[in-house]
């Protein structure tokens, strides 16, 4: 069997037999099997046999134990995340919060024993699994958080029982939580179908799948996007003085989430309004920045009287040659030209700033 596969036996704990990996026996989660996937793609763990079992004297001579056992210390490799008093975040300092109020960092949602292990091992992981981050510091560490945030975060929150929202409109049940626990063992299982270990090598692998799809999209699109729109950013005077304006040179890259935090990170003071970008089709469309945090408030639409129309009724309306069409929202238009798209912007930043 493969490394990802390697079991010991729960009855016999794993004194002498080097490396080892532990956590709990009986019903699994997404948590665990994660945990455990993750620790085996660093070095010293990955040919580490792994042992689940909820009794202390097993789980005692274990090299490192997650999700069992009611200790979190990362001195002595224990990660759990049950005991009482127990409240760690992604960022928070070690030991000073008793709930999401007292959290002291960014983040206010608990972590779960995979969360601890991403926390502390993370890092090497992700150099691990992409080893072109181990000598760029700063895309590493953008690469860290986004996967907390995009990944890691919800499966802490689910583990501990945190809602995603106070209220919800349907049931969402394709989760990668909901996933591994359909891989549990049915009451009505033929007795002669696979173990428990199993289904938790299984569940392992699915969650590893999963991590590593995710982080791929990160390191190969979105980081990519990134420098992109951090360029763009940096040149927005040369689209327009103003610096409302910026223009992209691909029409498919994922611009909106990095120019937030590349925002906030060159301390930029007058917020882009509006970005340029050239379609597939040859179309100069000109799309009016969102309101952080939302999918439809736009800092600032287009001008409201072009609206709705298209062609020669918005030429006539604008005044902009080559104009082609304004959303019905002002969330977007097109234009022949980038001049066309530029004046478009510009005309609706004038008709803001000096309301006839």
């Amino acid at each position: 069997p493969s490394h990802t596969e390697r079991m010991a036996s729960p009855e016999a704990p794993a004194t002498g037999i080097g490396v080892t990996i532990g956590t709990h026996s009986g019903a699994f989660q997404a948590d665990e099997a994660l945990g455990v996937w993750l620790l085996r793609r660093l070095p010293k763990f990955r040919d580490a046999p792994l042992t689940r079992s909820r009794d202390p004297k097993v789980l005692e001579p274990l090299t490192i134990v997650i999700d069992v056992a009611g200790v979190y210390d990362h001195g002595l490799l224990r990660y759990d995340h049950h005991q009482r008093g127990f409240f760690e975040t992604f960022d928070g300092e070690v030991g000073k919060a008793s709930g999401p109020d007292s959290a002291t960092g960014r983040f206010k949602t608990k972590l779960s024993a995979s969360g601890l292990v991403y926390k502390h091992y993370g890092r090497e992981i992700l150099c691990m699994l992409h080893p072109e981050l181990s000598d760029k510091t700063a895309d590493l560490e953008y690469v860290y958080l986004k996967l907390y945030v995009d990944f890691m975060e919800a499966i802490d929150g689910n583990d501990n029982g945190i809602e995603i929202a106070d209220t919800t409109r349907y049931k969402e049940l394709t989760s990668l939580p909901h996933r591994v626990h359909r891989l549990n063992k049915r009451w009505n299982a033929p007795a002669d179908g696979p173990s428990e270990d199993e289904r938790f090598l299984q569940a392992s692998a699915l969650c590893g799948d999963e991590f590593a799809a995710a982080l791929e999209y990160i390191v190969n699109c979105e980081l990519p996007a990134r420098t992109l729109v951090e360029e763009a950013l940096l040149a927005r005077h040369k689209t327009h003085e103003s610096g409302e304006v910026m223009s992209l040179p691909n029409s498919g890259c994922p611009w909106k989430e990095p120019l937030y935090e590349l925002e906030r990170a060159h301390g930029v003071t007058t917020p882009v309004k509006f970005v340029l970008y050239m379609d597939t089709a040859g179309m100069w469309r000109v799309q009016a920045v969102t309101v952080e945090g939302t999918d439809f408030t736009n800092r600032l639409g287009l001008a409201e009287p072009w609206r709705g129309l298209r062609d020669q009724a918005l030429v006539d309306a604008s005044g902009i040659a080559g104009a082609k069409f304004v959303h019905a929202s002002g969330f977007i238009g097109g234009n022949e030209t980038f001049e066309g798209a530029l004046q478009m912007a510009l005309q609706t930043i004038a008709l803001a700033s000096n309301p006839k």
